[in-house]
């Protein structure tokens, strides 16, 4: 493994800790607003609930993405390596 691959492992790490939060939040602040006698307090809590759901939802959606595009190109990297492997033992 080298450095650049331990620092992308960290991003990612990263990245899903903080998804873990705006969910975390998002159902704490949905359970709180249920809580509270006073309407506009819950109306609030209800909108920051929602709010953080969808950066949660958009992040871990990005996230997804980058793994699968990272993943894509890897594959065909290492297939390129294997036909350059194999075109350099022909011409021998």
């Amino acid at each position: 493994m080298t450095q650049k691959d331990i620092i992308h492992w960290k991003i990612e790490a990263a990245a899903l800790i903080f998804i873990m939060i705006c969910i975390s939040l998002s159902f704490y602040l949905a359970f709180l607003s249920f809580q509270t006698l006073d309407e506009t307090l819950s109306k609030q809590l209800v909108a920051y609930a929602a709010s953080f759901l969808i950066a949660g939802i958009t992040i871990f959606t990005a996230l997804t993405v980058h793994v699968g595009i990272k993943k894509a190109f890897s594959r065909t990297k290492d297939v390129a390596k294997s036909e350059n492997r194999t075109l350099e033992h022909s011409k021998e």
